[in-house]
């Protein structure tokens, strides 16, 4: 049996990305978390992407997503991992 390793997620949180967005991003992630048990992801923050436009910016598994907002945050959240991780 393969065991996957947790999605990592990262959020931006340049003030651009935060005021737009990403303050309520990290609440439906923290939401998820308490949800989901043990390890079902690893948050952490960054600094800015310099795609300061097209925020609020997540990244996922190493892809960045723009414009994200609440409700595109439970969907990559429920998305499954694209396959076993090493």
């Amino acid at each position: 049996m393969t065991v996957s390793a947790p999605a990592k997620i990262e959020i931006c949180m340049g003030s651009s990305c935060f005021s737009r967005g990403n303050n309520r991003n990290i609440e439906v992630i923290q939401k998820h978390l308490a949800a989901s048990g043990p390890s079902p992801a690893l948050l952490s923050g960054h600094l800015c992407l310099n795609q300061c436009k097209a925020g609020p910016n997540v990244t996922v598994d190493g892809r960045v997503y723009h414009a994200v907002d609440p409700a595109v945050m439970s969907t990559l959240l429920r998305r499954p991992a694209a396959g076993p991780r090493p």
